[in-house]
């Protein structure tokens, strides 16, 4: 039974929705769908956002016939014991492995542009501290910080847009030049920035109101997230030649650096700061899945003594990659535990419950 106290509302699972898919993807989603559907890349991330809804719709129509369960509470139900742990510990290696990814790569674009001669495993270490504090918190508590940090995006949307005098709209014409396949290949490519809404699973039975709330809550997030990365890839593709972005891993860095103000100078290090602020609330979240995942599957209620442990198994996995090769098969596991555990899962469940007709009970409020 969940207490009114700890409970969030409609608004802040939105934001918390945003903040979680909202991360270190901002700086490399330009060039990395570029790469595939060259000017259609803009095309390419709405249509990601389009499939995201879907998947979206289908865990929060499992999560509404469980209204005051968790997923981890669920599972056995549905699965039984031993399928249960399976898809449990399925979960848990997507979020630990997903939180180990998003720190390699905000560790080398630190080392990159800020600290070239800091070892890594600091820059590793200081974000996951400061991230753990706040992820062995509780959801309400994690909401109201993103809450508070929200902001900041908007300070990058105005930073980025100031980049629209220097464009050219040229550059992505013609429209379909890539072709359909690429443009879809290039959504593919997409939706893995899009990741982060699988915080619904956790946090459905902490919001207040009804079904239909939390679905136009989630829903406005993505679309949200979908708009903004649509906005910073469609940003790139105009003021970038598409020479250029072959050989710019980071283009919206260097398309800020480029910018020059009045008031203050090197904008991009203004950037990374609110990058840095973004891409912690991102660990945040992925660190707080992960955490109550592994106590949840060793039989815990509170993940609180558990996130630490859980922290160091994510900086011991970061810590391996030593090239993009190793970075690579980091972002190919991810994306295989992702497809199953973020598409395949959540439907393959919706039909177990509605064709075995299993379902939870709502509980009152205290």
């Amino acid at each position: 039974m969940i207490a009114a106290k700890d409970k969030i509302t409609p608004g802040q699972l939105m934001i918390l929705v945003i903040q979680s898919q909202i991360g270190v993807s901002v700086l490399f989603l330009p060039s990395t769908v570029e790469s595939i559907a060259r000017n259609d890349a803009w095309i390419s991330v709405i249509l990601a956002g389009g499939v995201t809804l879907l998947l979206i719709t289908i865990m929060w129509a499992l999560s509404r016939r469980f209204p005051a369960m968790t997923l981890f509470e669920y599972l056995p139900l549905l699965l039984g014991k031993f399928l249960g742990k399976i898809v449990h510990v399925i979960y848990a290696m997507l979020f630990i492995l997903a939180c180990s990814l998003i720190a390699v790569q905000f560790a080398d674009v630190v080392r990159d542009w800020v600290f070239s001669s800091t070892p890594s495993w600091i820059i590793l270490g200081l974000l996951l501290v400061t991230s753990l504090y706040m992820a062995q918190e509780n959801i309400r508590l994690i909401a109201r910080f993103f809450v508070l940090t929200f902001g900041v995006i908007f300070v990058l949307i105005l930073i980025a847009a100031y980049a629209f005098r220097d464009a050219d709209i040229l550059y992505i014409l013609p429209i379909n030049q890539a072709g359909i396949p690429n443009i879809f290949k290039g959504m593919l490519k997409a939706m893995t920035s899009l990741f982060g809404f699988e915080i619904l699973l956790f946090s459905y039975p902490y919001v207040q109101g009804g079904g239909k709330g939390i679905l136009k809550a989630t829903l406005f997030a993505n679309l949200f997230s979908t708009l903004l990365y649509t906005f910073l890839v469609f940003t790139c593709l105009i003021v970038f030649s598409p020479e250029e972005l072959k050989i710019i891993p980071q283009p919206v860095l260097y398309m800020v650096k480029a910018l020059t103000f009045t008031v203050f100078e090197r904008a991009d290090l203004y950037i990374l700061t609110i990058w840095t602020v973004v891409v912690i609330s991102t660990v945040i979240a992925y660190l707080f899945m992960a955490a109550k995942s592994v106590s949840a599957l060793f039989g815990k209620k509170r993940h609180k003594g558990t996130a630490p442990f859980v922290s160091i198994v994510i900086f011991i996995i970061a810590l391996i990659p030593h090239n993009q090769d190793t970075t690579n098969i980091l972002q190919n596991l991810v994306a295989i535990f992702a497809s199953v555990s973020l598409a395949a899962l959540p439907l393959i469940l919706l039909c177990i419950s509605v064709f075995l007709n299993i379902k939870g009970k709502e509980q009152a409020e205290v």
